[in-house]
């Protein structure tokens, strides 16, 4: 026996501690994972599966190799390889391979352009095994078959010089190894060899990088972490609530849970992996220790939301009032400051979420908002509706103590109260908080009656609209104060703006220039050697500079203000007194002030005839107002790009009062002095949708930074996102368990049906619609761009042909030619030109940089060299290309002479505008989705409203058959319209007029047979006391007779005959009572001054202890008859006297309180209880428990309280007592009433 009784108490302590032991399982599990992947060399496994694909991919990669060989050395092939091979003509983006075919070592066929390949052969370190190209590293394979040479190459990591947004150095998508690890060619003991499907070496794996495993890994046991945490908090709930400590401790024992399990995170780094995940770094979002990323923010939002979650619902403030010497007002008061106090908190922490992070909160760009972006707006969601549900409840709770008036009149001073310490304590005040403070208080007590919180959904939609509207006050107040700040550091680096593009070019145009032969023959010839320098060194990126060449010896000089200076000496002095090292080069940038970007260098070349050499000095400066061409984005490393947060300013600078570089959407005017400038450092003005900072640098220069301003359509704009964003988050938080903090639990009625009827086919059809309109529009701008591309496709062509058309060849000198006229012409057209050979190698090109760096190979799209030369598309051939990850659109167009020959193809990369075309498509979709979804929260409105029209009659129904009662008066609905509700509302009217009838028939029927009833109960209860007073009289007359002690039986008669007539007195004073009970007279007066009087006539009886207790709701007001409520509770408090045993004192608790709009009358003995089988009869008109009457008490206080709407039960326990509990109506009126 005592086993089995410890093991019901061991598993009894195992059911209650359950989630945590489930808890402590998954943290344990994720650790183990967690651990295995970060410590135990878990790149072992990544490599050795990256070890097997390769060996699989290198299986493929020969047998393609050997496939392509047959077919071009097989007895079919007539040499035209591209057509044969056609089939294998796909990016090595798709497939991972590309192959290149050579004919005596001269390309004949490549694949794909995108790997950097060489023309020759021979140009080849290898050409098997593992190979490095410009921009990757390839595993390749190699066949000789006959004259032809076939190279297949498979893409195992791509190996750009500098990194950017396009283009990154990652592994090729199906290596699932962390970009980090670095490919070798030789061994070595410390990394990991990968070898061949023969076992020969390859090259080696260095495992570098933070964490050795990628990060989907990481999301695993991240997963099972979150899950153990949620278990987690599962425990910490079910101890709060089995707990039976104080209310206030159990909660600050949650809070410093809560504390301890986000303390152990932050001071032990645990999880570890959290720190390798993009979430939990800095980058986003960072604050202090407390706060150092956006994922510990959410966390603490979370925990916070929980933890009020627990408030929330746990508080109880007739418990508190009972506990406390307080009254219910105070503690009513002092909960609405902690929760103006909480509105303060959740300004505050989004202040500074939004203050300190780079996430956009600008959500009329919906093309912005990223994945940081909804996790910041759920969190601010979170906290929001954390304390407008703590205070709705509280509100509800406070209604009970104060009138409207007294309650918005408390609210506003409570805000007062708080914006004045706010301002005592940190010198501002947050309005915003405030004012939202104030008006869901407001709303909240307006929504407060039962009558108008019937519609759930919009009582929802309400307070969804109003934390949208104050989020998006608070969102666009401080992102418009971030932008002013990001203006002005803004307008502070364009006084001494550099180019981090042409600077990285400079190093390496340096070093190409030393060790370039033809300079050092060209420094005689000037002209020529500048004409050179320009057309080889800088075209293409620096056509948008002004370019001068110096040659300067000891004994040259040069005229400066009409003075001759030595060159020497005056351009060092300038580089000297203005120029800032470009380190490691000769190059200098210019700190000259004058509004553009300069560089000079100085290259010095040694000359045989002369020993001090020749000094080259370059001078590049900016073009005015020049906007350049082509995509820089692409050629620099991220480390030196503008960040992506000053492009939503245009900007102007102007020296001499006169505009020298612009940039943006605002047309600046020429003249500085149309701004209206002034002489303060910085100076703000406004002119029509923008805001301009000007800054005063020196003398007459200045900057102007201007941001566009935002305008109400575009919080118009932002509101639908928001309310829809934050709608849907409170309904799922309603249905995973927020019903104790909802106001109303949703009932899927008629009206909710309706509502979501209609919302679900204007979301069906305006998605189909925004869906077709998008596709069609988005088709439009394809259309247009390509018809644009094509028009200046025609024009630069007629330009070339008309220089070529007379041409056999493109021979070396017009090679020279067509890239001087390529520059010219980009820069005419603004866009980037490339010229091919018949070949398909490149002839020229306006962006040279671009293959110089081997981005891609210097050969033209594989499709369109077979659709020009061997489809012979003469028009236009558009081809989608991508370097990197930048996907643009190019074409394609022969070069033809007047013999119609084909003598290259000029090809137009559309990168050049691809970003402004991607703007416009983003621009438009965006405005199609604000458009779309303006329009379903028009939608849901209407539904709302709708369903509210068409139901409301049937509310009107509803209420009305709640209030029909059988044998009194019932209203007939009034109702014009003649449609179906019509139709119900007669055969309503007709069921009432019909029941009026039925019921005087039963009223008639009941009285007759209660009164015949009533008559027998009479006559039995008459006849009982008869009996013993006729055998009295009897046994008297018998005395009488034989004249024994005959005074003393008249004694003893009398007696008995006077007791029996008291009894059918009572009988008679208990039947005249019952039947008087209809005739009410109703009066407004104070229920509790009345008990008082009652309880007062009882306090004499030494039978029981009587105790009243009414603390806090002592201005109850009830309209009702006083004699007959006072009777009712005369009757109760009789019942709990008599059933107290004579052999003891009894105790008698009456109790007043107050439960939403019902006033509760509580009478409680200690007696001995009512037995199960008498409980059901105990409101009988006949029944009775004594051994005289008629039973008519109970069934007179069950009458007497319903006639007021109210309802009598009571609780009963066998030996402990019984307690009766009377609710009526409580009467609220703001209007004054006297008490009678």
């Amino acid at each position: 026996m005592n086993r089995i009784t410890t093991i019901e108490i061991m598993l009894l302590k195992l059911n209650k501690y359950s989630y945590l032991i489930f808890a402590v399982c998954f943290f344990t599990a994720a650790g183990i994972i967690e651990n295995g992947l970060l410590k135990k060399h878990p790149e072992i496994h990544l490599i050795q599966d990256f070890q097997e694909q390769l060996l699989t991919r290198e299986r493929e990669l020969n047998k393609q190799v050997e496939e392509i060989a047959g077919i071009v050395s097989g007895e079919n092939f007539d040499g035209i390889y591209f057509e044969v091979l056609k089939n294998n003509s796909h990016t090595i983006e798709e497939t991972g391979f590309a192959y290149l075919v050579y004919r005596e070592g001269v390309l004949q066929y490549w694949s794909d352009r995108s790997v950097s390949f060489y023309n020759s052969i021979r140009e080849f370190k290898k050409t098997e095994g593992f190979i490095q190209l410009p921009n990757g590293f390839y595993l390749a394979g190699h066949k000789v078959a006959g004259k032809n040479e076939i190279i297949g190459l498979h893409l195992i990591k791509y190996n750009y010089e500098h990194q950017n947004k396009y283009l990154k150095n990652e592994f090729y998508k199906t290596y699932q190894l962390p970009d980090e690890f670095q490919l070798i060619e030789k061994e070595h003991k410390t990394l990991y060899p990968v070898v061949d499907s023969n076992g020969e070496f390859l090259f080696s794996v260095n495992a570098t990088g933070q964490f050795l495993c990628t990060e989907n890994q990481l999301y695993f046991p991240g997963v099972i972490y979150l899950l153990g945490l949620i278990i987690l908090l599962f425990y910490f709930r079910r101890e709060f609530l089995e707990s039976r400590a104080n209310f206030f401790l159990r909660i600050l024992s949650l809070g410093a849970a809560l504390f301890v399990v986000y303390w152990l995170h932050l001071m032990f780094k645990i999880p570890a992996l959290l720190l390798h995940l993009p979430f939990f770094g800095p980058e986003v979002f960072a604050l202090n220790n407390w706060l150092p990323s956006l994922g510990d923010y959410f966390l603490i939002m979370i925990f916070f939301t929980f933890w009020m979650y627990n408030f929330t619902v746990g508080i109880d403030i007739e418990k508190l009032k009972s506990e406390s010497v307080m009254s219910g007002k105070a503690i009513v008061a002092l909960l609405l400051l902690f929760a103006g106090s909480l509105f303060l908190l959740a300004n505050y922490l989004i202040e500074i979420l939004i203050y300190n992070s780079t996430i956009s909160f600008s959500l009329n760009k919906i093309i912005g908002i990223t994945t940081s972006s909804i996790v910041g707006i759920f969190s601010v969601g979170l906290i929001l509706f954390a304390v407008l549900f703590f205070l709705i409840k509280n509100i509800d709770e406070a209604c009970k103590y104060y009138t409207s008036v007294q309650l918005i009149g408390l609210v506003a001073a409570l805000a007062l109260f708080l914006g004045v310490t706010q301002l005592i304590a940190v010198q501002k005040i947050s309005y915003f908080g405030l004012l939202f403070f104030v008006l869901s208080a407001v709303l909240a007590s307006l929504f407060s009656k039962k009558y108008i919180r019937q519609f759930s959904l919009s009582y929802f939609i309400l307070f969804v609209t109003l934390a949208s509207i104050y989020s998006l006050a608070v969102f666009y107040q401080i992102v418009n104060h971030k932008e002013k700040e990001g203006q002005k550091l803004f307008a502070v680096t364009l006084v001494a703006e550099r180019d981090p593009a042409a600077e990285e070019f400079l190093t390496k145009i340096e070093k190409q220039m030393y060790n370039d032969p033809a300079i050092l023959s060209l420094l005689i010839q000037k002209e020529d050697l500048r004409e050179y320098i320009e057309r080889v060194y800088f075209s293409g990126y620096f056509s948008k500079y002004i370019f001068e060449l110096y040659v300067c010896n000891s004994f040259d000089s040069l005229v400066y203000q009409l003075d001759t200076v030595p060159c020497l000496y005056f351009m060092d002095g300038m580089i000297h007194d203005m120029g800032v090292n470009i380190p490691g080069t000769g190059f200098y940038f210019m700190d000259n002030m004058n509004g553009r970007i300069s560089y000079t260098g100085k290259l010095s070349f040694p000359l045989p005839q002369n020993p001090e050499g020749v000094t080259i000095f370059i001078d590049l400066d900016s073009d005015l107002l020049f906007e350049g061409i082509g995509f820089p984005e692409l050629l620099i490393d991220k480390s030196i790009t503008r960040s992506e947060n000053y492009r939503k300013f245009s900007y102007a600078k102007y020296y001499g009062g006169e505009l020298t570089d612009r940039f943006g959407d605002f047309n600046y005017n020429y003249y500085i002095d149309n701004y209206q400038p002034g002489d303060n450092e910085f100076t703000t003005r406004k002119w029509g949708d923008h805001e301009h900072l000007i800054y005063h640098t020196r003398e007459n220069n200045y900057v102007i930074v201007s941001r566009k301003l935002f305008s109400f359509v575009d919080y118009l704009i932002s509101f639908p996102y928001l309310f829809v964003f934050y709608f849907i988050m409170v309904m799922i938080l309603q249905f995973i368990g927020t019903r104790k903090l909802s106001p109303r639990k949703i009932v899927i009625d008629l009206k909710f049906k309706i509502q979501s009827a209609i919302i679900s086919i204007v979301f069906v059809s305006l998605l189909f619609v925004a869906l077709a309109t998008i596709f069609y529009n988005v088709e439009e701008y394809k259309s247009k761009h390509r018809n644009d591309l094509n028009e200046k496709m025609k024009s630069i062509a007629e330009e070339i042909d008309m220089r070529l058309e007379d041409k056999e060849e493109i021979t070396p000198q017009l090679v020279e030619w067509l890239i001087r006229e390529l520059t010219k012409l980009s820069n005419i057209f603004r866009t980037d030109i490339n010229i091919y050979g018949v070949d398909g190698d490149l002839l020229a090109s306006s962006r040279i940089e671009i293959f110089q760096r081997g981005l891609v190979s210097a050969r033209m799209n594989a499709h369109a060299f077979y659709e020009i030369y061997h489809n012979y598309q003469y028009e236009s051939y558009f081809q989608p290309e991508k370097i990197g990850e930048l996907a643009y659109l190019s074409v394609y167009k022969p070069i033809v002479n007047n013999q119609g020959q084909i003598l290259g193809t000029i090809n137009l990369p559309y990168f050049i505008t691809q970003d402004k075309y991607s703007q416009e498509i983003s621009t438009f979709i965006v405005a199609f989705i604000n458009l779309y979804v303006l329009l379903l929260l028009a939608s849901i409105i209407i539904a709302v409203f709708i369903a509210n029209e068409i139901t409301r009659p049937l509310v009107v129904i509803q209420e009305n058959l709640q209030k029909m009662q059988l044998g009194k008066h019932n209203e007939p609905i009034y109702y014009r319209r003649n449609d179906e509700i019509g139709s119900l509302v007669k055969e309503y009217n007709k069921k009432v007029e019909e029941l009026a009838v039925s019921a005087e028939l039963l009223a008639r029927s009941e009285r007759e047979s209660a009164w015949r009833e009533m008559a027998k109960q009479v006559a039995h209860e008459i006849k009982n006391p008869l009996t013993p007073m006729k055998l009295n009289i009897q046994y008297l007359q018998r005395a009488k007779r034989k004249g024994k002690e005959y005074d003393e039986y008249i004694e003893r008669v009398t007696a008995t005959l006077i007791e029996q007539i008291d009894n059918l007195s009572n009988i008679a004073t208990e039947f005249s009572n019952f039947a008087q009970i209809p005739n009410a007279r109703n009066q407004v007066f104070e229920l509790t001054a009345q008990m008082k009087k009652v309880i007062g006539l009882f306090e004499t009886d030494e039978r029981a202890a009587i105790e009243f207790n009414y603390k806090g709701f002592e201005d109850i007001k009830v309209n009702a008859d006083r004699e007959q409520l006072s009777r009712a509770i005369i009757n109760l408090m009789k019942n709990a006297i008599q059933s107290i045993p004579e052999n003891r004192k009894g105790k008698i608790k009456i109790s007043l309180n107050r439960r939403d709009y019902m006033a509760i009358i509580t009478v409680a003995d200690d007696g001995q209880g009512i037995p199960v089988e008498l409980r059901d009869k105990l409101f009988s008109p006949s029944f009775t428990t004594k051994t005289s009457g008629m039973g008519l008490g109970l069934a007179i206080v069950k009458n007497i309280v319903e006639n007021f709407s109210g309802r009598v039960w009571f609780e009963t326990e066998l030996e402990k007592g019984t307690t009766f509990f009377l609710e009526i109506p409580v009467y609220e009126n703001t209007e004054t009433e006297s008490i009678s």
